[in-house]
């Protein structure tokens, strides 16, 4: 999780949204739990609202299944 984490910083800094979807919706996948996966999740989520992203329904899905919409 430590060049995950990198990652994300590098993703902050560049401003790059498109690539923070793909890096927080990784982050969920690679949780430990549901709560930290849920996190993640919204911050995937709300990346791929504003930047129109492909995944954003199924991020929404998934925050749905779980009872965070």
């Amino acid at each position: 999780m430590t060049d995950l984490n990198a990652q994300l910083l590098a993703g902050h800094n560049a401003g790059d949204t498109s690539a923070l979807v793909v890096l927080y919706t990784e982050a969920a996948d690679q949780a430990p739990d549901i709560d930290t996966a849920c996190f993640f999740l919204t911050h995937a989520y709300i990346f791929a609202l504003e930047t129109a992203h492909p995944d954003t329904a199924t991020l929404h899905a998934r925050l749905k299944c779980h009872g965070r919409v």
